[in-house]
């Protein structure tokens, strides 16, 4: 008799579990494009501590053309897009009207700093008011890209990794001003 009870309790639980996951993602947008892309709206002030001590502030990106990637260490689809990151940066590094900024959520600063050293991230990565940069932007997890125009308009950006030639579109898209959606 116990044997009976025991499905009936596993195929409750599975139930509910089912529901729980439809409950989850019940109103969720199918689209891979963030919010503050669709809506070309204002980027969010950018004030943080960079994980070396530096301070990122709104009169750095003023007037610049800039991308803002949300990752952290442990994330793999994070770890699979660093490449094209890397070779972007790399393209645009000398170029006074670009800069790029890695924001890292949900994560310890020692692993931060292990792992930034190991990848050779090159451009500052913000730990220090990480948080508050993810809640106005909008983020819903990792990684997350935004490119914002030099008027400080969100244009173009992804929820999930993002390519080179992605890369490259909408930074050419943010200088002239125009959307990507």
């Amino acid at each position: 008799m116990r044997r009976p009870t025991r499905w009936v309790a596993l195929g409750v639980g599975v139930l509910l579990a089912a529901f729980g996951v439809l409950l989850a993602v019940q109103g969720r947008e199918e689209t891979s494009v963030p919010r503050l892309v669709r809506e070309h709206a204002p980027a969010p002030a950018i004030r943080a501590t960079t994980i070396d001590g530096r301070t990122v502030a709104p009169a750095d990106l003023a007037g610049r053309a800039y991308v803002v990637n949300f990752f952290n260490s442990w994330c793999i689809p994070c770890i699979d897009e660093l490449p094209a990151l890397r070779e972007f940066y790399a393209a645009h590094a000398d170029d006074p009207g670009f800069a790029m900024i890695g924001v890292v959520r949900d994560d310890e600063l020692d692993a931060v700093r292990t792992f930034v050293r190991k990848q050779r991230i090159p451009w500052p990565v913000v730990y220090e008011g990480a948080d508050r940069i993810g809640l106005d932007f909008g983020t819903t997890g990792q990684p997350e890209t935004y490119v914002v125009a030099p008027d400080g308009t969100v244009v173009c950006g992804a929820l999930g990794e993002s390519s080179r030639a992605a890369l490259e579109t909408w930074l050419a898209a943010a200088r002239a001003d125009k959307e990507c959606v």
